[in-house]
């Protein structure tokens, strides 16, 4: 006997309203205890600044979620209605309308949210780490919601267009078009970069030709990568994946729809809203859903467009890696893994319940009948909903323009996990100047990033050869030492050294040495020299540090060379070295990053890696042992420069000033474990991790932090090579296949 489904209209007893209820009731327990032990999950592994964070600008987004919920709802009532009235046309019509509404004022009030999210945060109570969490969890919302409305609608636009196209020119189109989907994200970020870096420098120009020969509008020279960027570069690469979902639609829509519909009396534009977009609105939902997942989901595309003042999530998690991944990380990946895989699976449901209407909607119809007139759209809703839109956009260019002019602020690159962030926070408090803090991969990424345009830095922190090629090619500004009283507490060993000889561009940030760690109980015995980089009996055991200039440097130095040498057959001989031993199978891997968690871990043997962060990894894993082996090593020095174009610069020295104090330094080397050049800090570190830390600071762990001075003397400091050399190490490594 089949079973008889429960309507409203039956009489209900306690126990069958029960069982009509349950689903419900038991969907919204669920949901319950999921938020609680999710909120119990990220304060205990994220920690309760970013779980606060959350809370805190949840608010907004939310806000655009209640009109969502409340078009949602309500029309699909209305809807609903409609259809069960058999009034398939005006119930499409209603739910473009419903569909324009909710996209008209989610675009307003994202764009109010963008400019007033600071602002936002700040009056309910969010400041230091707190405010910069909550600034970049509602910006990539932000960021995703106007990207999906922009590509949204470029997207069905384009697909509309390429529907009217011959076969061959829409393959031809069609074949541009799924560039941006086929081609690695790293090559799109790098084009779109490379396009806005091109036109800022021809809008320089325009803007300085312009302001030459009028002064009632002086146009702004210098254009920066930011938030502008950012949204453009979402908006171009989510528009395919738009044109993807939305053109099998248009395929599917018979092509005398139109034409009936305005042989019938419609203009185009009433056939286009009335006929072809509730034809194709399945396909425009899932790209819409698909671009918004994208652009959550997107860091390498942010990473290159975002510039110095619009980070995001994925972006911030990527700097929370720079030493491992650890539990923090892996909670706020899941909340994002889940975040994506709830939207596709929305994706996927909505195309199978199109699906299934499309097909009822085939079945049941009745014969083909005139196409009943329609009113037009409301031409005052369009009116209010087109000057709302040009009002918010009216804002956007006021305050952004003001909070330009006003704001006092200092973009900040240096790498990631290298400084107590407690210090930003202090600094904001102490100066009031905001801190944009972004971290780089390796001095030659900084560099090209910094060469190509794409960024606005003021401060960086290069290592020593690197500032010696910047001050080279004119990158550097000199600075004013009467602005930064500090520097007289930098000890004197870390002044006039060989990238800087003359100290007028840099104050040292912190130094260390350059070694080999081992893991005492999976070697013979202990390790003294760089042979064991080449060793054959630690085959598959060795990680070799994936940077040309460092493992070039270990081959040099096992042959007895200097690791400044230019002698092209000295770098030949330290190649085949390093090749010889690649093509054996001594490496397991180059790494960078992937040192912590291979070396805590116990698997691998040996590696090649920073004494600083040789520390880091003792915490998680007692059997490592550092040693500078006796043919001598690099020793280095980080310091603080000013790119020459700053717009910033007396807020970059009092950073810089800031940073070089010896409470910044005693706060940052217990930290970083990395030796601090400041004469003071040094000297009070013992005792000031003693009061930290309630015990004493283990000798042995101080003199690996900052060798004595017997030590660095078998030690060099790389130095900037000839242009000549650099493209030989270029070509080496090219050869290495790495």
């Amino acid at each position: 006997m089949p079973k008889k489904t429960i309507q409203l209209s039956d009489h209900f007893t306690y126990s069958r309203l029960l069982r009509f209820v349950l689903p419900c009731i038991g969907t919204m327990l669920f949901t319950s205890i999921y938020g609680i032990v999710d909120g119990l999950c990220v304060s205990n592994f994220v920690g309760k600044t970013a779980f606060a964070a959350v809370n805190l600008i949840m608010p907004l987004p939310m806000l655009l979620g209640t009109i969502g919920f409340m078009l949602g709802t309500g029309g699909s009532a209305i809807v609903g209605i409609t259809l069960g009235e058999g009034d398939q046309k005006k119930a499409d019509r209603y739910f473009t309308m419903f569909l324009l509404a909710a996209l008209v004022s989610v675009s307003v009030l994202a764009v109010l949210g963008i400019v007033f999210l600071r602002p936002i945060a700040v009056l309910l109570g969010a400041k230091g780490e707190l405010l910069d969490y909550a600034l970049r969890y509602g910006r990539i919302l932000m960021v995703s919601l106007l990207s999906t409305i922009a590509a949204a609608i470029a997207g069905t636009f384009a697909a509309i267009g390429l529907y009217a196209m011959s076969r061959r020119r829409r393959a031809i189109v069609n074949s541009v078009n799924n560039i941006p989907m086929m081609n690695a994200d790293i090559v799109t970020g790098v084009s779109l970069c490379l396009l806005f870096v091109v036109f800022f420098n021809g809008w320089g120009a325009f803007a300085g030709w312009v302001n030459s020969w009028q002064s009632a509008v002086v146009l702004p020279e210098r254009l920066t990568m930011g938030f502008g960027t950012l949204l453009i570069a979402h908006v171009c690469f989510n528009i395919p994946y738009v044109i993807l979902s939305v053109g099998p639609k248009l395929r599917q829509m018979d092509r005398n729809l139109i034409d009936a519909a305005q042989d019938l009396g419609c203009t185009w534009m009433q056939a286009f809203w009335r006929v072809v977009i509730p034809e194709i609105k399945p396909g425009i939902v899932s790209g819409a859903l698909t671009a918004f997942t994208m652009s959550v989901d997107d860091f390498i595309i942010s990473y290159f467009t975002a510039g110095t003042s619009a980070s995001t999530l994925a972006m911030t998690i990527y700097g929370m890696t720079k030493k491992r991944v650890s539990p923090e990380i892996n909670a706020i990946s899941t909340l994002l893994f889940v975040t994506v895989l709830v939207l596709l699976a929305i994706i996927n449901l909505r195309d199978s319940h199109a699906a299934r209407r499309e097909h009822h909607a085939a079945v049941s119809a009745a014969p083909g009948g005139p196409v009943k007139p329609h009113r037009r759209p409301n031409k005052l809703l369009r009116r209010v909903a087109a000057g709302a839109m040009a009002c918010a956009l009216v804002a956007v260019l006021v305050v952004t323009g003001h909070s330009v002019q006003s704001e006092r602020v200092v973009n900040v690159c240096s790498w990631g996990e290298y400084i107590d962030e407690e210090l930003i926070t202090q600094f904001e408090e102490e100066t009031g100047i905001r801190v944009n803090y972004q971290t780089a991969e390796s001095n030659e990424a900084l560099y090209s990033l910094i060469k190509m345009g794409g960024a606005d830095f003021d401060v960086i922190v290069p290592s020593d050869y690197m500032i010696a090629r910047l001050i080279e090619e004119d990158m550097l500004a000199e600075l004013d030492y009467s602005h930064i009283p500090n520097f007289d507490l930098i000890d004197d060993t870390y002044k006039n050294l060989s990238y800087d000889p003359e100290n007028k561009y840099t104050v040292p940030y912190a130094w260390g040495t350059l070694g080999i760690i081992y893991n005492t109980t999976m070697v013979s015995g202990p390790i003294t020299s760089w042979d064991a980089m080449f060793d054959p009996q630690y085959a598959g055991q060795v990680l070799m540090i994936n940077n040309s200039r460092d493992a070039l440097a270990a081959a040099l130095l096992d042959l007895g060379y200097s690791i400044n040498t230019t002698d092209p057959g000295q770098l030949e001989e330290a190649f085949n070295l390093l090749k010889n031993a690649k093509d054996s199978g001594v490496y397991q891997a180059f790494v960078m990053d992937e040192v912590f968690q291979k070396m805590e871990g116990g698997n691998a043997a040996i590696a090649m890696y920073y004494a600083g962060d040789y520390l880091t990894m003792l915490e998680n894993n007692e059997d490592l042992a550092f040693v500078i082996p006796e043919e001598g090593s690099n020793w280095f020095v980080d310091a603080m420069c000013v790119l020459k174009d700053t717009q910033h610069m007396a807020e970059a020295e009092e950073w810089i000033n800031f940073i070089a104090s010896t409470s910044s330094n005693l706060a940052n080397m217990d930290y970083i474990w990395y030796a601090s050049p400041n004469r003071e800090a040094l000297e009070q570190y013992p005792a000031y991790y003693q009061e930290v830390n309630e015990e004493e600071l283990d000798p042995e762990i101080f003199q690996i932090m900052a060798p004595p001075a017997e030590t660095l003397d078998r030690c060099e400091i790389y130095e900037n090579l000839p242009k000549e050399t650099l493209k030989l190490y270029d070509r080496l490594w090219t050869r290495l296949g790495v």
